[in-house]
């Protein structure tokens, strides 16, 4: 398989279809998030944000906020959020931490609310 080529943040990949890529400063910001805090960083959730198939939900009671992509899959609370631009395009995307790990999600991310406890299972 041929590892997809990428021009101004944009891979294409060998279908052709273009894919955004995060920026190289929310990159080094993960990075260095990662090696001070010892977690893995996700990038799963980045595609999915992006293309609103994945969002940010928050509880209304008691303001937890998780990553939902569904009722079966989600990550654990966010502990924290970074806003990180891109300094040439302006555009940004979001570092969001969890107990476990750093995710990159994208800046287009949307904010729903949730009932946290019925997702969880409590």
């Amino acid at each position: 398989m041929a590892a997809p080529s990428v021009q101004n943040g944009t891979a294409q990949t060998p279908a052709h279809t273009p894919m955004t890529l995060p920026s190289v400063q929310v990159l080094t910001h993960a990075a260095k998030l990662a090696i001070e805090q010892d977690k893995p960083i996700l990038l799963d959730y980045y595609v999915d944000t992006a293309t609103k198939k994945a969002f940010l939900g928050e509880d209304q009671e008691t303001k937890e906020k998780m990553l939902v992509k569904s009722n079966e899959e989600f990550t654990s609370l966010v502990q924290k959020t970074y806003k990180v631009a891109d300094d040439k395009t302006g555009l940004f995307d979001y570092i969001i931490m969890t107990e476990n790990s750093i995710y990159i999600v994208s800046g287009k991310i949307e904010k729903r609310r949730i009932q946290a406890p019925a997702l969880r299972g409590f």
